[in-house]
């Protein structure tokens, strides 16, 4: 995004929003604080095997896209959780404090998580999180303390990515009109496809704004970049 707003193709720079959209890798995960299992455990069974995993891992070099980014070391031996609060609050912040809020958020809860290890439904991560980008603390806990605020919408969002064919992370839906193949794309990637982008006169449509109760206001915030 940084790039192409940088350089324009035409008279104005590109603008960009985003709208994180809850997925569960593990949709199965009991929800409760009690259930955890290392993210090596996790990744070993989902490949049937050690075998498996390593060659997974020598096909998207995943460590070596993050150092790419700046990101010198995942944590795999994380705390893998159910993350149904963790997106339940995030859909709040955005509501509540705005789209910039809720990715500034975003990334710190990625960083405590695979960086440092850190459970996604561990309510004083989650509450510190959302003081931290500006929440009222009182607020916040409340809403991370009601199991069912937000609920409805993370499974209309669920009905709508399986009517859609999504069934893997990170899928990008651009402006409602395009949606890039699932799994980590190169820069290169996505700068083509923003290019495409801009060169219709850009796409200003959500699939799931509506669905996850997100006001149009909120959508036309601008994300800051870097």
């Amino acid at each position: 995004m940084t790039e192409v707003a940088a350089d324009p193709a035409g008279d104005a720079p590109m603008e960009f929003t985003v709208l994180r959209v809850p997925f569960f890798l593990e949709p199965d995960y009991p929800e409760g604080p009690e259930f955890e299992e290392t993210n090596r455990v996790r990744l070993v069974r989902k490949w049937g095997g050690q075998e498996g995993w390593d060659a997974q891992k020598a096909r998207h070099d995943l460590k070596g896209r993050g150092r790419a980014v700046g990101i010198e070391h995942f944590n795999l031996d994380r705390v893998a959780s159910n993350t149904v609060a963790s997106h339940r609050l995030v859909q709040w912040v955005t509501k509540t404090l705005g789209i910039n809020a809720a990715e500034t958020m975003y990334a710190n809860l990625n960083k405590k998580h695979f960086e440092d290890g850190c459970k996604l439904n561990d309510r004083e991560t989650l509450l510190e999180a959302a003081v931290g980008v500006g929440a009222d603390r009182e607020a916040a806990a409340a809403f991370i303390d009601d199991k069912d605020a937000g609920r409805s919408e993370i499974e209309a969002a669920q009905r709508m990515l399986r009517k859609i064919g999504v069934s893997g992370i990170p899928t990008l839906l651009l402006g409602g009109k395009y949606q890039l193949p699932s799994g980590a794309l190169h820069s290169d990637d996505l700068v083509r496809a923003f290019r495409t982008v801009e060169a219709e006169g850009g796409a200003t449509d959500s699939l799931f704004a509506d669905a996850l109760g997100i006001s149009r206001e909120t959508m036309a915030e601008t994300i800051q970049l870097p």
